[in-house]
């Protein structure tokens, strides 16, 4: 059954399990916010396909993820400083911004098991990435001479693959073919090649990935 939902445009993308800070400025999504500050979740974010964040009415990709707020600061100018945290993904299905902001009609996406995959498969390859991720922090401070506080992502394993696409520096455009991939066990194979990767470009080179984004450590420009 299809769910009618606000939506953010960002350049960022937003997976399940992940904080993500916004400070609000726009009178769109003061609106936007003043409407739906009760609601879980509050708003769904989507990754801008197209267009700027502030003051257009950007295209955006298909499939985003709702969040639920955490934390809200008002100030006496308007704004508003948030933490929301994402929850379920969903497909658009159709927008418009007849609200002067987008709303959405979405489908909810199901993670896509398979019945030939087993428990065992999918848990041995989110230790695998595990591995492989903490194989990556190694190299990362060998290379910038720093030291990094580890902490293990999750248990289960798809949110081990989300927590994970949440810390590395992938691109925009990595980040959301991964959250679009509704296979748990592709979902950990990919993820687990693009760590490998970026191990090795980091070892080779002295950089990790094409960091277009850091999640969670700057404020939405919206």
């Amino acid at each position: 059954m299809s769910d009618i939902l606000p939506l953010f445009p960002l350049g960022t993308v937003l997976f399940p399990g992940m904080i993500l800070p916004l400070q609000i400025f726009e009178q769109r999504y003061r609106m936007m916010f003043a409407r739906h500050a009760d609601d879980d979740p509050i708003f769904g974010v989507v990754l801008t396909l197209s267009g700027r964040e502030v003051g257009d009415q950007p295209e955006v990709y298909s499939v985003g993820t709702a969040a639920s707020l955490l934390k809200a600061v008002r100030y006496a100018d308007g704004r508003v400083d948030l933490a929301v945290r994402g929850g379920r993904r969903f497909r658009l299905l159709s927008g418009h911004w007849d609200e002067g902001y987008l709303t959405g009609t979405i489908d909810w996406i199901e993670t896509d098991s398979h019945p030939h995959e087993s428990v065992v498969e999918t848990t041995q390859l989110a230790a695998q990435v595990r591995e492989a991720f903490n194989a990556y922090l190694d190299a990362l401070e060998r290379t910038a001479d720093l030291v990094i506080e580890r902490t293990d992502p999750a248990v289960d394993p798809v949110a081990t693959a989300y927590a994970i696409c949440a810390m590395m520096p992938f691109d925009t455009t990595q980040r959301q073919r991964l959250l679009e991939t509704a296979n748990p066990t592709r979902l950990l194979e990919d993820l687990l090649a693009a760590i490998r990767r970026d191990r090795e470009l980091l070892l080779a080179t002295g950089i990790g990935g094409a960091t277009l984004d850091q999640p969670g450590t700057r404020f939405s420009a919206n």
